[in-house]
């Protein structure tokens, strides 16, 4: 049985944190917050207590991988998937193609360990 994954999502627009959250969600999956901005969303997945970023290279800023390294420095067990190019991530994924987000997420739980088969 797959354990409730909270995930937050991070675009400059309203319009694609909304095309990130319908690729992200599932019944066991949840979004639980959203940023326009690299500060925004390490200050979202830190308070929201969110264990994937979902990083629109939108959103990443100038040094993405100095966001990432300083929110596993919080919390190391959090993933941080990037959408389009986005340096330092745990898995990156093209900008055109979001089909691909929840299989990441799956990955990950799974070599991560955090997956559990009932």
């Amino acid at each position: 049985m797959c354990t409730a994954v909270r995930i937050a999502v991070a675009a400059d627009t309203r319009e694609r944190r909304l095309e990130l959250r319908r690729a992200a969600v599932t019944a066991e999956w949840e979004v639980v917050a959203e940023a326009d901005s690299p500060e925004g969303a390490y200050g979202e997945t830190i308070e929201r207590r969110a264990r994937f970023l979902v990083l629109d290279a939108s959103a990443a800023g100038p040094r993405p991988e100095a966001i990432v390294r300083r929110l596993k420095s919080i919390a190391p067990l959090t993933f941080v998937i990037g959408v389009g190019e986005v340096a330092g991530t745990d898995a990156n994924l093209p900008a055109s193609d979001l089909s691909g987000l929840r299989e990441t997420i799956r990955t990950l739980l799974h070599d991560g360990g955090d997956h559990t088969h009932g």
